[in-house]
Parts: structure tokens; C-alpha cells; sequence
């Protein structure tokens, strides 16, 4: 072999080792990507009488480099980490995360970085208790003349079950009930029992029942007693007044015309033949009023003459 031959092969060599090198950076560095991927957790093997009060997350992200066609070809919508809660005990509780792939994906892909890579979850012991309801009209939005009344829930209270720091506070809970316009007349709806986050009830609905009425006034009024007898001459009544106590509707308790219509009345057949005697008087109301009190409940009648 000359000494030209041995350089010409020189060169070839180096010539293939170039190419050599190209051809390793091409596949092993040009050729690779880096993505971020979201990791979906899914839980399981909770303890039944323990649950999470802080901590929990929904994912993780995963920072990856690997070879172009790999990374490509992965459903990075699809990645799921199964955390397994089978151990968890009061307190904090710390699970170191890794990231999702087969062996063989493991081998080909660098993992760059987990954010967060682990979990910290704070486990309490669960308590379950009864807890009565309260239920009160959430913003009543009625006409003027309306209002509601006789709020009633059944059941009265429910069974809650939760963290134990909540339900050790928890003397009752309150049931907004809406209220939109609408007529007079009797009500019932299911509503939702609402909860502190991390407690439920049982049940979870509730049949609540109201009233809606005209608003009402009472009236302080004094009449004089009218004998419904032909003659009323030979009969004397004391005392002369009355004093009546009556509920109505509040836009009539100024109407002249309405309040006239309620009078005290005796009857003919309750009056004496002769003499005198204890009568106890009637009181006519227009439609929508109602007696609440009469001072005297009785009235002397005395019967003068022939």
C-alpha cells in the first residue's frame, strides 16, 4: 500500500465519521420534540370512613422529550394516573407522582419535569348527624297587597354526612324558598337542600308548602247596637257602644263604604217578653273581614212598657 492510498483511506474516514456524527445528532437530538401534557388523576380506595378536606387535585402536567414519530403518535388528551387512597390516614398524607407510559414508552421518552409532582392531601374522619331545616322566604317579590305566610317543610330535618370539623358546627341549615307573583291561594314545591361543600343530605330534596293571602290590618272600631225588631221603642241597651276588634284586608281598612257594612246586631228572638236579660249580640262582616274581639261579649237588654 503507497502512501497515497493510505491518505485517500485518511479521508474517507474522516468523511464517515462526519456523517457519522450528523446522522447520530439527526436521530438522537434534531429529531426529537418536547411537549407538555395533561395528566388526568382518577382516585380509588377510599376509605369509608375517612374523606379529603384539602388537597385533591383533578390533574398534573408532564413535561416530555422523545423521538418525534413517539411523541407524535401519543394521545396526550388521553393520559391518566390512577392514585391509589387504599392507605390514607388522618392528617397530611403525601403521594409522590410519576408519569403515565408503558415500559416501552419509558424507555424511549425523557420525562423533563412533573408540576406538581406530588400530591399533599389532607384526610379527616367522616360523622354523620340530623340537622333540622329553616326554611324563610328568599326576597319575596309580591304585589302590595299580597303576602305570604304559613311556611311549612317536610321533613322537618335530614341526615348529613361530612368532615367532622363541618358537621360539629352544624345546628341546622337554611331552605330559601323563592317566592315570584302570584295569586292567593295554597303552594308546594321541591327544593334542593343546599350544603356546606364536602357535605351531603339525605334526603337530598325537600316538599316545602306555603300560603299566599291579601295583607291584613286590624281595625279598633266602636259601634252602636241596632235591634233588627220592628219597633225599637220600648227597649233600652247598655251599655250604648261597642268595641269591636276586626281584621280586613289592608287596602280596604280606609274605605268608608266597607266598613260601614259591619254592624252589632240583636235579634229579635234573643230579646226579653218582659223585664230584662243578658243578649249576646251578632256582628254582620263584609265579605273578606273577620271578628277578632268584642267588648262586651254580652248586652243588657230591658224591655220598658207594654
Amino acid at each position: 500500500m503507497t502512501f497515497a492510498d493510505i491518505k485517500f483511506n485518511w479521508q474517507i474516514l474522516l468523511l464517515s465519521f462526519v456523517l457519522a456524527c450528523g446522522l447520530w445528532y439527526t436521530v438522537t437530538v434534531r429529531d426529537r420534540l418536547e411537549v407538555q401534557a395533561e395528566v388526568i388523576l382518577n382516585y380509588r380506595g377510599m376509605p369509608e370512613n375517612l374523606m379529603i378536606r384539602d388537597g385533591m387535585l383533578k390533574s398534573f402536567t408532564v413535561q416530555l422529550r422523545g423521538p418525534r414519530e413517539l411523541v407524535r403518535s401519543l394521545d396526550t388528551k388521553m393520559l391518566t394516573y390512577l392514585v391509589d387512597l387504599s392507605h390514607l390516614h388522618r392528617g397530611t398524607n403525601v403521594i409522590a407522582l410519576s408519569a403515565p407510559f408503558t415500559v416501552a414508552e419509558s424507555r424511549a421518552l425523557d420525562v423533563m419535569g412533573l408540576v406538581p409532582n406530588q400530591l399533599v392531601l389532607e384526610a379527616e374522619a367522616v360523622m354523620e348527624s340530623t340537622v333540622p331545616l329553616e326554611p324563610r322566604f328568599k326576597s319575596p317579590t309580591l304585589a302590595q297587597a299580597l303576602k305570604a305566610e304559613n311556611l311549612h317543610v317536610r321533613p322537618a330535618a335530614v341526615n348529613v354526612r361530612g368532615p367532622e370539623s363541618v358537621i360539629k358546627k352544624l345546628d341546622s341549615l337554611k331552605l330559601d324558598v323563592p317566592l315570584e307573583m302570584a295569586a292567593t291561594g295554597d303552594y308546594q314545591l321541591s327544593l334542593p337542600v343546599n350544603t356546606p361543600p364536602q357535605v351531603t343530605a339525605m334526603p337530598s330534596t325537600v316538599l316545602v308548602q306555603y300560603s299566599i293571602v291579601g295583607k291584613r290590618s286590624i281595625a279598633e272600631l266602636e259601634r252602636v247596637p241596632l235591634l233588627d225588631a220592628k219597633s225599637s221603642q220600648p227597649y233600652q241597651i247598655a251599655p250604648k257602644k261597642v268595641a269591636l276588634t276586626v281584621e280586613l284586608p289592608e287596602g280596604l281598612a280606609g274605605n268608608k263604604t266597607y266598613l260601614e257594612k259591619i254592624r252589632v246586631v240583636i235579634n229579635t228572638k234573643d230579646l226579653p217578653l218582659a223585664g230584662s236579660g243578658e243578649v249576646k249580640p251578632s256582628v254582620e262582616l263584609p265579605e273578606g273581614a273577620r271578628l277578632v274581639g268584642i267588648s262586651p261579649a254580652k248586652l243588657r237588654v230591658t224591655k220598658h212598657g207594654k
